[in-house]
């Protein structure tokens, strides 16, 4: 076998070594799956807060307390001040002074019962906020399970940075760090957006379980899409 021959064989020989160590080191190494692209949805809260019926059956009862409220505020008044030309009609005397202490407890006790209307308000309200967003929580739920979305965001891409002075307001430079510190999204593509799916998905909830619609508006449709 000449040299040169048996250099070519060699050579060979170390091609097809570094083939197969090559391919086994590829079989060896971890299989890693890319991770499948997600579908992600974006809500419009202001947009789901203004229309859907539970949020409308909410502001109606809270007018209606305000409502409540002052007429007995004026009816608690009109006796007050009736009872103030009363005191001021009287002589000076004990009976007066009597009088005027049943005045001021009265206006006392009128202060104190409307700090307690206005609480009372305020935690409706309150619960108008937690009932509504409790409902877009498990439309959103039922959303992502009958179409398939991996996530579901609250779109706060439209908020603007906005900043005031005040006598105890924080800084301008503190309110836009503590604003931006509180958003979340970007930039949405209006494609991803699924606040009509959501208001639809909420209002055929709530009639499902029988309520009417709220007024003013018309039945929610028959449809879950």
């Amino acid at each position: 076998m000449t040299r040169n021959t048996i250099v070519a064989l060699s050579a060979a020989a170390a091609i097809s070594l570094a083939g197969y160590l090559a391919g086994s080191a590829e079989a060896l190494r971890p299989a890693f799956l890319r991770a499948a692209p997600s579908a992600v949805g974006v809500v419009d809260m202001a947009t789901v807060f203004d229309r859907v019926d539970d949020a409308a059956d909410w502001d109606l009862r809270i007018r209606e307390l305000e409502a409540r409220s002052q007429d007995e505020l004026r009816v608690r008044r009109g006796e007050l001040e009736a009872m103030a030309k009363e005191v001021e009609a009287m002589a000076a005397g004990p009976e007066k002074d009597a009088k005027v202490d049943s005045f001021r407890l009265r206006n006392l006790q009128l202060e104190q019962w409307a700090g307690l209307r206005q609480l009372e308000v305020d935690r409706e309200r309150s619960l108008k906020w937690q009932a509504v967003y409790k409902s877009v929580r498990e439309a959103a739920k039922r959303l992502a399970e009958t179409e398939g979305y991996d996530l579901v965001l609250v779109d706060d891409s439209r908020i603007e940075i906005r900043t005031q002075r005040g006598q105890n307001a924080p800084g301008l430079e503190a309110q836009a760090q503590s604003q931006i510190a509180q958003l979340r999204v970007l930039y949405s593509s209006r494609t991803v957006d699924v606040t009509e799916k959501i208001i639809v998905q909420i209002n055929n909830a709530r009639a499902g379980a029988g309520k009417p619609a709220a007024p003013g508006k018309p039945a929610a449709p028959g449809t879950n899409r």
